[in-house]
Order: C-alpha cells, then structure tokens, then sequence
C-alpha cells in the first residue's frame, strides 16, 4: 500500500479500468490505473475516483508521489495501491474476481456483452473508414468484423470464415515486421497491398498501457484523413477497455472450470462435492482427454492453441449436455460428460468425440482418448488414467498406418503396454542389441534401408509381394534384400522366436527413439 488512506473494510464492489474522464460511476470499485505515471495523472486520477465512489486506486510502480498527491489521497479517501513494475493488468484484475462466483463483480457479464460491443465497434469503424474492419486478438484471431463481407478480398473472407488470419499471410506480415510496426506506432499504419487478391490496409493497435490486446485492421483504397485517424484511434481506446472486460472475465471463468474439472478427475470426496455444486445427478460419466497432433509451434501458439480448443469443445459439449464442463491442464484438454438419460454405454461418449475430432477446424487436428463411463463420479480418477493412456498411444501413432482419432484403454492396451516398457527402457538407458543393431548401424553407415526391409515384411507376415508393393519395389529386389539383411546381421527369418524378438524390439525402440511421442 502507498502513501495515503488506509484501505477500508468494504466489500470490493467491482473492478474497472480508469478512463481519464470518462470514468463512470463506480462505488466500491478497484480503479486500475492504466498509464497513470506522473503526479499530475495521478492527482487527477484521484479526483476522478474520488468523484465515482472508488474504493481504490492501483498504480504500477514506480509512480511519482509527492506531499501534494499523498494529501489529496487523505483528504479524498481514495486508498492508493502500488502493483509491482512489469504487472499485467489483465492478471491483476482476474485475481479480484471471486473464482466460485464470477459473476458478482460483473465481469462474467462484462464478458458476455463483449462480443456484441466488437462487433457494434467494428461496424461503426467500417462506416467512418469506409471499409470492411476485422478486430484481431495478438495471435491474429479474429474476436470480431463488420458486417459489410461482400467488399471485403480474398484474405478477409478466409480470416472471417477461418476465425484466424490464414499462416501464409501472417508469415508475410511477420517477416516484413508489419506486426511489429503496428505495435510500436500510437497512430494508424497504412500497409499497401501484400500480393494478389489482397487490397490494401491500415491496421492500428489496441493497448492498456503498455500491455498489447490486439489491433483494429480495415480494409481501404488509400491512406486515411486525418479525421478518419483520429477516430481510429479513438476506436482503438474502446476496444481496449472491451476486451479489458472481457479477458479479465473470461480469465476469471476459465480457472473456475479448471477449479471443477481437476476436483472431479481427482475422483473421491472432492469429485463428488464437485457434482453436487454442479448438480450432477445419478447418470453415468464419462472423461475425454483431447490432445493435439501438431506441437512443434511455440510454447505461446501453442498455449493459444490448446485454450482455443478448450473453449471449442467446451462450447459444443454444453450443447449436449448443459453440465458438461472442459479445461485445459497441462498441455491436455479434459473433459467430464455426464451421459444423457438413456445412454449409459460407451458408444454415447465416442459418437459425440468423433464428431468433434472430425470437425475441428480451429488448429492442429486432434485425437482424443476416453476413459471408460463410471456410475459414480468418485471412479472419475480411474476414467481419467484409461483417457489418458489411450490418449497416448493415439498421439504416439498419429503418423502410421493405424491413425485413429477417437479410442479408449481397452482397444489400445498392448500399444500402451508397449509405450509403459519402453518407458523402464529408456529410464534404464538400455540400447538396441543383437541382430536389429547390427542393422541399424549398417544402415546408417551405408544410406541403406535394410531395416525398413525388415519392419515391411514384418508387418505383411512374409508376404513378399504385399510387402514389396508397401515400398514400391519389385518382388525379386525385394527379396535380394531380405538375402542381403539375413546375410549381415545373422538373421533367420524361419525361426518364430527370432521373428517375434524383431518385431518386439522394433516396436519398443521406435517409441523410446527421439521424436517419439
């Protein structure tokens, strides 16, 4: 706490972003004091505060505070606050919304309404721009557009239809440092056409101090007026204190489903308090555990990518089943689905999570694991173990020839059987011995692919021809190669102990061999 009045007792009646000027009434509230820094913003944030009922006023660090601002502090009644430097606004007002009770500072409502305010915004910025606008979040998604799509080209219809600014585009903004323009000019940039089919634009960022909460882009034939920029600007300014509202909400909602879904995969006591304060009743329960194929982007794209899917299969769950509740925990997105009333089976869970991996549209593509259904919400924490396993084997064969989207322990048991031993083996540091290293080391040495030979003719249980065609080789080269690889590494390929030695290791190996999943 800073210099000033002491902070009373009173319940925190909300929490709002100071607008200098504009701030509206606001009894109780926290004011956050975005971009206030010098004494004088200070002072006059005070007054403002003071005048709409404010509880309190947090400033960032380090603020200057002198005997003139200290005594206006005391004489308004307005507790100062200091927040360390570097605190993120968004963070800070999400840890003042009560987690079981969202809604009690308005901010679950804020959220709410915030969609239909972007896209009021965004058609009024088209009229006085007089061009099609979209209104993006950092990572290029599109949180809301004007109405007007037949005038708009080629790259805003994709973004619109796709929710996202399509890669190719993005990665031609990125590398000419148009995004980092943006974020550096407190003015509008105007950014001539990037390639055919795509017209020009101005994009202007929108800020709450200096943290980024995304940009304003509207289609145009030319720079704009200096009215036109000014309004943009000004556009810009509302737009920050919307999705202000909206991320701090939706910050606030998003760890109270966290808060739900890990008490009931905890199974136990806490499960079933969980479903009493949901209001589960007696139906059967099943878990999903969603995971995304693709995770070679960035640690932030990815954290984006996996809370787009949470919010996704969050959304289309609660058509299906209003108590259904999804979040995303370290990297995985679960998910608790209680059965609808006639439905006790484990048909009912795959049927919807097949829909589901088949129509997601919003990322990488995904797979998804499912426990088998308990009667009971405390068994949740054994529904979660079998998500998970079949989860992983599902992630882990993504690229070969049995790719599946949806399955559960009980069908991939020997491939997670298999994953668990090749865990001992790789914690163990144990190596490929015996005839299969004699392989490998020759084919590397070599360029050769003797064992992807071998593996082939595994796999087609000897069938020379069937085996040949996987590879696009002709039967007779086919078989000089299974000749050439008995020859080098001793192999009799008549022996079945020797056979099922091969295949064992060639599948344990591949899932401890780097990359592996």
């Amino acid at each position: 706490m800073l210099p000033g009045v002491a902070l009373d007792t009173r319940e925190i009646g909300g929490v709002r972003l100071f607008e200098p000027g504009a701030l509206a009434p606001a009894e109780g509230a926290l004011v956050l004091g975005v971009g206030v820094q010098t004494a004088e913003q200070l002072a006059d944030a005070l007054r403002e505060c003071a005048a709409a009922g404010a509880l309190a006023l947090v400033v960032r660090e380090p603020v200057s505070i002198d005997a003139a601002v200290q005594q206006l502090a005391e004489s308004c009644g307005v507790a100062l606050l200091g927040a360390p430097a570097g605190t993120d606004w968004i963070q800070l007002a999400s840890y003042f919304v009560d987690a079981p009770e969202p809604a009690r500072y308005g901010l679950e409502a804020d959220a709410a309404a915030a969609d239909s305010d972007l896209f009021d915004l965004a058609n009024s910025i088209a009229a006085v721009v007089g061009g099609p606008v979209t209104i993006e979040n950092p990572s290029n998604r599109i949180l809301a557009f004007s109405a007007d799509q037949a005038r708009g080209d080629d790259a805003r219809k994709q973004s619109v239809l796709g929710h996202q600014v399509p890669s190719s585009y993005e990665k031609i903004l990125t590398s000419s440092g148009v995004f980092r323009q943006i974020e550096r000019s407190a003015q509008p940039v105007f950014l001539p056409s990037i390639g055919p089919g795509v017209r020009p634009r101005v994009a202007v960022r929108i800020r709450a101090g200096r943290e980024l909460l995304g940009s304003i882009w509207a289609i145009v034939d030319e720079p704009l007026s200096e009215m036109q920029s000014a309004a943009l600007v000004e556009a810009a300014a509302v737009a920050s204190i919307t999705l202000f509202r909206q991320r701090a909400g939706s910050d606030a909602a998003r760890r109270l489903r966290v808060s739900e879904v890990l008490d009931l995969l905890e199974g136990g006591v806490r499960a079933k308090e969980a479903a009493e304060r949901l209001g589960y009743g007696s139906a059967p329960t099943s878990v999903l555990a969603v995971g995304l194929t693709d995770t070679s982007t960035s640690s932030i794209a990815q954290e984006d990518a996996v809370q787009r899917l949470a919010d996704s299969l969050g959304m289309y769950l609660h058509q299906i089943h209003a108590l259904s509740v999804a979040a995303p925990i370290a990297g995985t997105v679960y998910a608790v689905l209680p059965h609808a009333q006639g439905h006790p089976g484990p048909e009912y869970a795959r049927r919807i999570a097949t829909t589901f991996a088949e129509r997601y549209r919003r990322g990488p593509s995904v797979v998804i694991g499912l426990g088998a259904p308990v009667a009971d919400v405390t068994g949740l924490q054994r529904a979660r173990a079998g998500a998970d396993r079949a989860l992983r084997v599902l992630l882990w064969s993504t690229g070969g020839p049995r790719r599946r989207l949806v399955a559960d322990a009980e069908e991939v048991q020997v491939e997670s059987l298999l994953l668990r031993l090749s865990d001992s083996l790789s914690a163990e540091r144990e190596s490929v011995t015996g005839p299969l290293a004699v392989l490998r080391e020759h084919d590397a040495g070599s360029g050769g692919s003797l064992v992807e030979t071998l593996e082939t003719w595994l796999d087609a249980f000897g069938d020379v021809t069937a085996a040949a065609g996987r590879l696009g080789l002709h039967p007779n080269t086919f078989r000089y190669r299974l000749r050439r690889l008995s020859e080098i590494a001793a192999i009799d390929l008549d022996d079945p102990e020797m056979r099922f030695s091969l295949m064992l290791q060639l599948r344990l190996f591949a899932a401890t061999a780097p990359g592996s999943r």
